[in-house]
Parts: structure tokens; sequence; C-alpha cells
């Protein structure tokens, strides 16, 4: 066995390192269980129905209301309803780690105060788009120049698709760009691409999703741009 202490776990939302907010983070799966039991049965019978992804969190209320805080993209984000790569990583982002992919919606964000605590917080996430458990193929780092991330052994490839996804938290010097390719192998050796991100310049998250076939192996791929350029980001995958 191999336990985890619970202040590895880190968690991405769109831009947001949120491991410096909250102090509970909740992920989780049902699937409705349909009743067909008949006169004939002995015994209760079911068939499975719906699947139903949720995320909950639980944190520390900070005020500041800038463009790009918590408070003031939580806020946004329940008008516009738009769907945000939220990544939870149980163990933390190191490359090959366990990462719950879910392309997010917020459903409720919750402030309250109480005597004698500090002001918390709570949010609700939805499932956007269908989410998968997969794995980091980059630590939340700075990416300085051109590189590939190491490879990740599948084992074997997958037919069903895949979804990935880019976070950025940070970005500075003079006119960056950075572009990232999901890239997959049959041999660790020759690599092509399998998903590509929208070349970024500032800050902010994408959610690819992909389908058919994902070779065994899988990096990700980063080609840098400007002078002195900077991104902190993180990418993960899933195969569905």
């Amino acid at each position: 066995m191999a336990f985890v202490n619970a202040q590895q776990t880190r968690i991405m939302w769109g831009a947001q390192p949120l491991a410096a907010y909250v102090r509970t983070v909740t992920p989780s799966a049902t699937r409705d269980m349909l009743d067909v039991t008949t006169l004939a049965d002995s015994g209760k019978s079911f068939i499975g129905g719906l699947t139903d992804w949720s995320l909950r969190v639980d944190g520390l209320f900070d005020s500041t209301t800038t463009a790009g805080s918590l408070l003031a993209d939580m806020t946004s984000n329940l008008s516009s309803g738009a769907t945000v790569a939220t990544s939870v990583a149980p163990a933390g982002f190191s490359a090959g780690s366990s990462v719950w992919l879910i392309p997010a919606k917020t459903v409720s964000y919750e402030p309250s105060s109480s005597v004698a605590d500090a002001v918390q917080f709570a949010a609700e996430f939805g499932s956007g788009t269908a989410p998968a458990l997969g794995i980091s193929l980059a630590d939340l780092a700075a990416v300085t120049s051109t590189s590939n991330s190491a490879s990740q052994d599948n084992a074997a490839s997958s037919s069903a698709g895949a979804v990935a996804h880019l976070h950025i938290s940070a970005v500075s010097g003079t006119t960056p760009t950075l572009a990232v390719v999901v890239q997959h192998s049959t041999n660790n050796s020759a690599w092509t691409t399998l998903a590509s991100f929208t070349s970024a310049s500032t800050v902010g998250s994408e959610v690819i999703t992909v389908t058919g076939t994902v070779n065994r192996y899988v990096r990700a791929a980063f080609t840098v741009g400007g002078t002195t350029p900077s991104f902190t980001c993180q990418v993960s995958l899933a195969r569905y």
C-alpha cells in the first residue's frame, strides 16, 4: 500500500492553483442503479444507469477583487457557465501521478462567516464534459525553453480517445509564446501529435478531447518563444 499525506494534494481550476486557498477537496463519481426486478426474480436485480461527476472544495475566502483573482474568476464563471479545466491530484502533480481531469462548470460558490473564525467558502462544480482518471504529464513548474516532458508508459494502447488539460498560472518575459502538444508513440522513439493546445501568451487553461487510438507512450512537448520567456504550467492526460 502507498498512503498519501493530504498536504501533497494539489488542485488546478483554470489558471488558479487552489491549494493556496482550500482545506478539503472532494471529487465524486456515482452511477444510478436502475431497479429491473420482476415477479420472477428471487432477489433484486439492477442495471447501470447514468453517471454523475461532481467536485466540492472548502477553503479560506480571499476578498481580492481584481481581475484574475479567485473571487473574480469564481463569480464570473457562475455567470458565464463556461467549462473550466479542473485537475485534482491527490499526491501532487509530479509526472506520472494520478490526476482527476474534470472539465467543470461552477454550480455554487458560498462564502460563510462565523464568530471568532476566518471567513471561509465552499464551491461545488458539475461536469461540463466527460471526466476521467489519468496521469500528470508535467508538474506545475516554470517552462523557459523548448523541451519535452518524460514519456509515460500505459503498457498498451487504448482505443476510446482521451481528454487533456493545460493550466498556465503565471507568465513573464517579453512577447512570450508557448505552444503545447500532447504526443504519443508506439515505441517510445517515434512521436506523433495526439492533441494540440491553442498557442498561449497569457495565463489560462484549456480542455481538449480526442477520439480514437491513443498509443502506449505519451508525453508533453513545449515550444517556447520570446525574450526571457517563462510559463508556469501543468499538463495532464486521461484515457477514456
